[in-house]
């Protein structure tokens, strides 16, 4: 039977993203779209499970109700496409009409499955039909009036579901949300067909016809277009969780590349170090964090900027300027270059005790100087980087120089600071 070979690999789906929705709920719990899309995978996925063979005669057994399945599967069904509206309502209505219309859609879901709980106790079931239940009952008034309501709501729902996803996919300029939702809008379209057959069953049975060859393709349109619905909700969600992933793999491997231009600075200044309050639970739990370990070890890089600033002098950017322009370099890798260079004279000097004089003295190269500074005050020139739009432009910068910094290496004062 088709459906109990569909069935397992829709939950499967509803499941996987269930579980990965799960991840942004404590970051956005407070906001309705994101627990209604975690609602329509969880209803989902009961839906699929109370219908495959197994579990409905364990739910038979349990409950001692024959085939009870049918309306706690079809009602998870009503509740999810009312969820879905409720989804798209937020999604494209200003948040108190939303919650109007939010709450209009939940009592129509909630109208609709008293409907179908009435309806089918009115039924007489003699005996367990997990697979043909449909067909067996074809000729029951009461259920045809059961199966009418079910279809009509469930028809609905997902025809305004394909229109709202088109709808909103031509206004959306992200990507992978108007892709997103035209496949949602595309399995909403497939699931149509099993409304299709649906309908004809109560059709049929009243002229005494039979659509028994039609069942496979309903429960393969319904179970296909499931699917697609929900990974259509999923593909934004899976790609933000991609370029997170990937966001914080940069931020790792930054900080390991940031780690000998550290070194360089920490080695000669150890007071760069910023201290952490080890007795404060929040700010312990925090500096664990790759972000705050990220963010600390530029400022403490920048700090040790400033210590060694003092010591730059005018003669050494100008070879190196005229060395690194020989090889092809220009640009912000030369700056990165030359600034590199003017660490290690700087490191170099400061251990000398030669601090040039002040006309003598310039900045690094990839800073951009206050227009209104004079180069001549060096401690009042703030150590500004060139321009950056983005949270990782800044260490970018730092990681260009920390590429052309020679590969010698530098001893902290103490193993235990080193590691920090």
């Amino acid at each position: 039977m088709m459906k109990d070979l569909l069935h397992p690999i829709s939950l499967v789906v509803a499941v996987l993203g269930f579980l990965c929705l799960l991840r942004d709920v404590p970051a956005r719990r407070r906001d309705p779209a994101t627990m209604a899309l975690v609602a329509v995978f969880l209803l989902s996925g009961l839906s699929f499970l109370f219908s495959i063979t197994p579990m409905w005669n364990q739910i038979d057994r349990v409950l001692g109700t024959v085939n009870l399945s049918v309306p706690l599967a079809q009602g998870c069904v009503i509740a999810l496409i009312a969820c879905q509206q409720v989804v798209l309502t937020y999604w494209g209505s200003p948040p108190e009409i939303a919650r109007r219309r939010a709450r209009a859609w939940l009592g129509a879901g909630l109208a609709v499955i008293a409907g179908l709980l009435v309806l089918f106790a009115l039924l007489t079931p003699s005996a367990p039909r997990p697979i043909d239940f449909t067909l067996y009952y074809a000729h029951d008034n009461m259920y045809a009036a059961y199966l009418t309501l079910y279809v009509t709501a469930y028809t609905i729902g997902e025809v305004l579901l394909a229109r709202a996803c088109w709808r909103f996919a031509r206004s959306h300029k992200q990507t992978s949300v108007w892709v997103g939702l035209r496949v949602v809008a595309l399995g909403a379209t497939i699931t149509l067909g099993y409304s299709a057959v649906r309908i004809g069953n109560v059709i049929a049975s009243a002229f005494g016809a039979s659509l028994a060859g039609w069942e496979n393709f309903a429960w393969t349109c319904g179970d296909v277009g499931a699917m697609l619905t929900l990974i259509g909700w999923l593909v934004p969600t899976i790609t933000d969780q991609a370029q997170s992933i990937r966001y914080r793999f940069k931020q790792h491997l930054s900080y390991y590349r940031l780690r000998r231009l550290w070194m360089t600075f920490y080695s000669e200044a150890p007071e760069i170090r910023l201290p952490i309050d080890r007795s404060d639970p929040a700010q312990r739990r925090r500096s664990r964090t790759i972000g705050f370990k990220l963010y600390r070890r530029a400022v403490e890089i920048r700090d040790g900027r400033f210590v060694i600033r003092q010591y730059i002098e005018t003669s050494v950017r100008e070879r190196s300027e005229a060395h690194h322009s020989a090889r092809g370099l220009s640009g912000e890798d030369l700056n990165a270059a030359v600034t590199a260079d003017q660490i290690v004279a700087g490191i170099a000097a400061r251990k000398r005790g030669e601090r040039p004089q002040p006309d003598r003295l310039t900045d690094f190269a990839d800073t951009a100087p206050k227009a209104s500074q004079p180069m001549g005050d060096i401690d009042a020139v703030a150590d500004t980087a060139t321009e950056t739009s983005q949270p990782m432009d800044d260490i970018d910068a730092l990681l260009a120089v920390a590429r052309h910094l020679p590969r010698q290496r530098a001893r902290a004062p103490h193993p235990e600071r080193a590691s920090a």
